[in-house]
């Protein structure tokens, strides 16, 4: 959350002439209404299942920046699903920083709390770990522009391609 998935994965796209997809943005498309109007209405259970869905339909799909939402990896058959897809970066930042750009848009239903910033860091440690497993690689984009994040994810991406390949 805040870590410029989508930014930096647009101009990641727009490099190697991929088509980019934001799974939260594909969601709102298909269910016609805004994820805390989904959290709200249905609950979290239900985005995560749609969510589910929503990457499911990529593995076998060649060309795609996927951008997906930071509790995605919280079930292990997405984890699974996202290795199947292709490789797998964690974009990542200083937490002060991260959380400072999640707030900015007050969209965020898991920081509709009475302590954003506490539950916040609770988010983000309980998912570290989950980062860590799946990602082939992390990439601090702490001091980074995102035009800088996307050449560097390319070129870790492009490294991490030759290490599967070889």
């Amino acid at each position: 959350m805040g870590c410029g998935k989508s930014s930096v994965g647009r101009r990641l796209a727009s490099l190697t002439g991929h088509r980019f997809v934001d799974t939260d943005d594909q969601i709102v498309q298909n269910e016609g209404r805004s994820i805390a109007e989904i959290f709200a209405s249905d609950g979290e259970e239900y985005f995560r299942e749609v969510e589910k869905r929503m990457v499911e339909n990529f593995v076998g799909v060649c060309g795609v920046i996927l951008s997906s939402g930071g509790g995605l990896i919280l079930r292990q058959d997405n984890r699974e699903t996202l290795k199947k897809i292709g490789i797998v970066a964690w974009l990542d930042a200083d937490p002060d920083v991260l959380f400072e750009r999640a707030s900015r848009s007050g969209k965020r239903p898991l920081l509709q709390t009475e302590d954003p910033r506490e539950t916040f860091d609770r988010l983000l440690n309980s998912r570290r770990d989950l980062y860590t497993e799946t990602a082939d690689f992390r990439l601090d984009s702490t001091n980074l522009s995102h035009d800088e994040a996307a050449q560097r994810l390319l070129d870790e991406a492009l490294r991490s391609r030759h290490r599967f390949d070889g």
